[in-house]
């Protein structure tokens, strides 16, 4: 069934004002969870110093060929950044190239 409001159809104007208002009134103890299943993807860094491969991760959103996609940099800076002392961040993300689609300082690695 195709989505008759338009705030609601995932384009990347409204995923990151979504993820912006996710933040907005975050207090100590609050507890947020940021949830997306689509598509991932990578593409060359804007800084090369930040990605030991050179590659941004990216989430893709459905006008991403014209907006273009949403980069594991502007995710961080929107909704990991702001973050105030005592507020915890839940992120689940279903899609490829996700391990640090959120650039966080320290990642986990399971020993297999």
């Amino acid at each position: 069934e195709e989505q008759k409001d338009p705030n609601l159809i995932p384009t990347r104007r409204n995923i990151v004002e979504s993820l912006k208002w996710l933040v907005k009134d975050c207090q100590s103890g609050d507890s947020l969870v940021f949830y997306f299943s689509g598509h991932g993807m990578q593409q060359p860094a804007d800084d090369k110093e930040d990605e030991i491969d050179g590659l941004d991760e990216t989430i893709c959103p459905v006008d991403f060929i014209r907006e273009g996609m949403i980069t594991d940099n502007e995710i961080n800076s929107t909704i990991v950044e702001p973050l105030k002392n005592g507020v915890k961040l839940h992120a689940i993300i279903d899609a490829c190239h996700s391990g640090t689609t959120l650039d966080l300082m320290h990642v986990y690695k399971k020993d297999k």
